[in-house]
């Protein structure tokens, strides 16, 4: 939850802290004190509680998350918040007035505009592009091992210069296209990993020419043989860089 942009993780405070700030403009507005008015919030009906407590804070915890699916309850849970506002019942929980207070409006207004900027293309492609998602692929090694690509009916030949748990750089005989699906051999402390993968970019470095690819993992058992190994690769780097 730590590793991800600082736009997200201000409006996921902000969400995380909105019952909080509601008790304090509450207790400002009737002249309750901020134990009347969070004791009160405790007595209250399941759903005027559920409302209260767990709408926003779940909406935090989904902007984090950064999946499609996450996005989508998000935008639905703020639908219903803007639904329960436009509709509020005249002296019912939780502003006991006739309207919704002025604070509660700013909060609300606060709420639309985080809606609006996860609804602008560039701001909503990192919940449904994950290649985007930096914090996802970890850490990258160098171990310049040696490789088979087989693309179709072709085995290439090549080496495998850095990997993650995400992906690999690569240096390969020969060119493959952007987009095509592979599959690799190679080995990692002493362990044969055979995986599938799609090649997502070719880079020019020192005259050189990598190609980057992607896991596409068929299986939880690859899935989860790789991530041991990249413990493993972890911890004798890090034994090397302090011994």
């Amino acid at each position: 939850m730590i590793q991800r942009p600082i736009i997200l993780k201000l409006f996921a405070l902000f969400l995380f802290l909105d019952p909080f700030l509601r008790i304090i403009f509450l207790s400002i507005e009737n002249d309750f004190t901020l134990l009347e008015i969070f004791m009160k919030t405790f007595t209250l009906p399941t759903f005027d509680m559920i409302n209260f407590w767990l709408i926003f804070p779940l909406s935090g915890l989904l902007v984090l998350s950064v999946k499609l699916y996450s996005y989508c309850l998000f935008m639905l849970l703020q639908s219903y918040s803007l639904y329960f506002h436009l509709n509020y019942e005249s002296y019912s929980w939780p502003y006991l007035a006739k309207n919704p207070s002025f604070s509660a409006y700013i909060l609300l207004l606060i709420n639309i505009f985080i809606v609006i900027y996860l609804l602008m293309p560039r701001s909503r492609e990192v919940f449904f592009d994950k290649t985007l998602r930096w914090w996802e692929r970890g850490s990258r090694y160098t171990i310049n091992e040696p490789c088979f690509i087989r693309v179709l009916d072709q085995d290439i030949h090549g080496t495998v210069v850095d990997l993650s748990f995400g992906g690999a750089l690569l240096k390969l005989d020969k060119n493959i296209d952007v987009g095509s699906y592979v599959q690799i051999d190679f080995d990692i402390m002493g362990k044969n990993v055979s995986l599938n993968a799609q090649v997502v970019r070719i880079l020019r470095i020192e005259n050189e020419i990598r190609h980057g690819i992607q896991f596409t993992f068929d299986s939880l058992l690859k899935k989860y043989k790789l991530k041991f190994l990249m413990f493993s690769i972890s911890k004798v780097n890090n034994y090397e860089k302090y011994r």
